[in-house]
């Protein structure tokens, strides 16, 4: 078994998507389109004419005349090692190997891939919080911490609604008012391209929260496989106040109760944020990320 190496030029990207798609540990992530919105410049790692892939995303060190670096890009999770059929760990340790040839600043393995992956200094675990929506909602919601369910009684007070009928606009205009930290316009501009994308491919969708005529949040979430995934959000001061976020995510829950749906949280490292994402009664499904080596 030799694994090739194919530069961008040489992908044959039909072939390449038909596995990211058909993937046992699918990941919408590492679907072409996605990758050359997040990412400049990226290669491929193939086994058995695509059966078995591994994205690559480089970029080029301009201190370092222009020398090519591993490095997650950003709004991507998870990527590493896909498969069509069940995964060996011989078959694994190719692609591992393979990598661990080239530079590398990060680079995130998908969950499926966490068993294969024994502890090693640049080797580091981080949680994705999840929640599989296959139960009815009376049974999940008693999983529900009585800070989550009290915050959502509060925006049942408050009269709050949810609405389809939010644009990328009313998006990105919400995130540039409410941002903590300053974001880039080249980050506004990715993020815009990459939901425009993602809407195009009919693979996502927002909701927003309402009170009265104003919109208070908004959230992008997208739909692949059995995953509803939550990549963005925006709040404002008063959401924040009136429990919209708990209230925006419990109404999801409730549209998606009783399904092979799995509400994937994205995230997170962040100890309030972590806790807020457990509240729900969600799990960590952990994800291997490789540091500097």
């Amino acid at each position: 078994m030799k694994i090739k190496h194919l530069k961008y030029k040489e992908i044959d990207f039909k072939k390449y998507d038909n596995c990211i798609k058909n993937a046992i540990n699918h990941r919408v992530y590492a679907f072409s389109w996605y990758l050359d919105i997040v990412c400049r410049n990226w290669e491929v790692l193939i086994l058995n004419d695509y059966q078995i892939v591994m994205p690559l995303p480089f970029r080029r060190i301009k201190k370092k005349f222009l020398k090519k670096m591993i490095e997650q890009p950003p709004f991507c999770q998870q990527l590493g090692v896909f498969s069509l059929t069940e995964l060996s760990l011989d078959k694994f340790n190719l692609f591992l190997d393979k990598l661990e040839t080239f530079t590398i600043n990060t680079y995130n393995f998908n969950s499926g891939n966490t068993s294969f992956l024994k502890a090693k200094k640049n080797y580091n675990k981080r949680d994705n919080f999840e929640l599989n929506l296959n139960n009815s909602y009376i049974d999940i919601t008693t999983k529900y911490s009585k800070n989550l369910k009290r915050n959502i009684k509060k925006a049942i007070k408050n009269e709050l609604l949810i609405t389809n009928n939010v644009s990328i606009k009313d998006f990105l205009l919400m995130k540039e008012q409410n941002k903590k930290h300053k974001i880039k316009n080249k980050q506004f501009k990715k993020i815009n391209k990459l939901i425009t994308k993602i809407q195009l491919r009919k693979y996502g969708t927002f909701y927003g929260i309402k009170k009265e005529n104003d919109l208070i949040t908004i959230g992008f979430f997208i739909v692949s496989d059995n995953r509803l995934i939550h990549l963005f959000s925006s709040n404002t001061n008063f959401g924040k106040k009136v429990g919209s976020v708990p209230f925006l995510f419990d109404t999801i829950i409730q549209k998606n109760e009783s399904s092979n749906v799995i509400f994937d949280f994205e995230g997170s490292m962040i100890v309030g944020v972590a806790k807020f994402f457990k509240s729900f009664g969600s799990v960590s499904n952990q994800y291997v990320v490789i540091t500097k080596n």
